[in-house]
């Protein structure tokens, strides 16, 4: 569990397995109310979800590339009204080889980030996909941020 200083108030990180039981860390006390939020990390691969998830974290920049099938990380916050907020971060496989895992994170999600490489179109079309699929799935009123990543490669795609 590391603390971090880039959030408002205290925060206390953790990795948990994917699919595996939930368990709270020990060192945010929470006086006041606790939320708990569930967001998934969808897009295809190769666009940069695990490294934006890392980077918000564990304030690290992955520089290699590794296939993800699908890994939960928590973020525990202890906000400056005392109150505590818990977010799963549910990052999942570019690659969608498994439609009832798909599904199940989308009927468990209280929120989405949708990602996608401003230097390559197709996964721009991936993410509208992805986000009719959610919207017929969940109904128009679910929080969805979509995020364009690589912005500093030189060959745009999508603009």
């Amino acid at each position: 569990v590391t603390p971090v200083s880039t959030m408002p108030g205290h925060c206390e990180r953790m990795r948990l397995p994917s699919l595996g039981t939930e368990s709270s860390s020990s060192g945010a006390s929470c006086g006041g109310s606790k939320e708990h939020h569930r967001v998934v990390v969808m897009g295809a691969a190769r666009v940069g979800k695990s490294s934006i998830i890392s980077q918000f974290l564990y304030d690290r920049f992955l520089s290699r590339y590794r296939e993800t099938v699908e890994e939960l990380h928590r973020g525990e916050y202890e906000l400056q009204d005392g109150a505590c907020l818990t977010l799963d971060i549910l990052d999942t496989s570019g690659a969608y080889q498994f439609p009832a895992m798909r599904a199940l994170s989308v009927n468990t999600a209280h929120a989405f980030i949708l990602v996608y490489s401003v230097d390559d179109e197709e996964t721009w079309q991936e993410v509208i996909k992805l986000r009719d699929q959610i919207v017929e799935q969940r109904g128009p009123m679910v929080p969805i941020v979509v995020v364009g990543n690589k912005s500093e490669l030189a060959d745009r795609a999508v603009s």
